[in-house]
C-alpha cells in the first residue's frame, strides 16, 4: 500500500482536489443563490456579479473575479460545517441549502401601472413593430441585392 501512494501520491492528490471541487459546485449548483435575508451563497453571487459588472470585458478581471468566489463559496461551507460541529444548526448545509426568501414589493410600480392604463392597445403596438422590422429588414435585403452586396 505505502508503495503504491509512493509512485502515485500526485494522482491521488489532485484526484481528491478535483473531487472536492465537485462537490462544492454540486452543493453550489442546487443551492438558491437569491434570498432577501442574504443567506448562503447569495452574498457570495452578489459579489461576484458586481465585480464582473465592473470589469469591462476584461478577461483577467473576470477570471479573478470568479476565483474569489470560489473562495467565498469554500468559507460558506465551511462555516456550516462548524457551525454543525459546534452544535448551532442541526445539518452541516443548513446554511446553504434552504427554501429562499423572496423579496417582494409591497407596491406595484405606478409609473408602470400608469404606462399600461395609457397605453391599452399595448400587444397590438407590438404587433405591428414586428410587421416593421420585417418590412424594413426585406427593403435592406433588397437594397443588398441591387446594390451587389450580397448578404452576409
Amino acid at each position: 500500500m505505502l508503495k503504491f501512494i509512493k509512485y502515485h501520491w500526485f494522482g491521488l492528490f489532485i484526484s481528491i482536489i478535483i473531487g472536492l471541487l465537485l462537490v462544492q459546485f454540486t452543493l453550489v449548483l442546487i443551492s438558491p443563490h437569491h434570498d432577501a435575508k442574504q443567506r448562503g451563497f447569495s452574498i457570495c453571487t452578489q459579489e461576484m456579479s458586481d465585480q464582473i459588472a465592473f470589469c469591462d470585458s476584461q478577461n483577467w478581471c473576470i477570471l479573478k473575479s470568479i476565483i474569489k468566489n470560489t473562495f467565498c463559496d469554500t468559507k460558506i461551507i465551511i462555516t456550516g460545517a462548524k457551525n454543525w460541529i459546534s452544535g448551532q444548526q442541526p445539518r452541516p448545509w443548513s446554511n446553504y441549502i434552504f427554501v429562499p426568501v423572496l423579496s417582494q414589493t409591497e407596491e406595484p410600480d405606478q409609473d408602470l401601472e400608469e404606462y399600461y392604463q395609457s397605453q391599452p392597445d399595448l400587444a397590438q403596438q407590438i404587433e405591428q413593430l414586428k410587421q416593421k422590422n420585417q418590412q424594413l429588414e426585406k427593403k435592406i435585403d433588397e437594397h443588398r441585392k441591387s446594390s451587389g452586396m450580397g448578404s452576409d
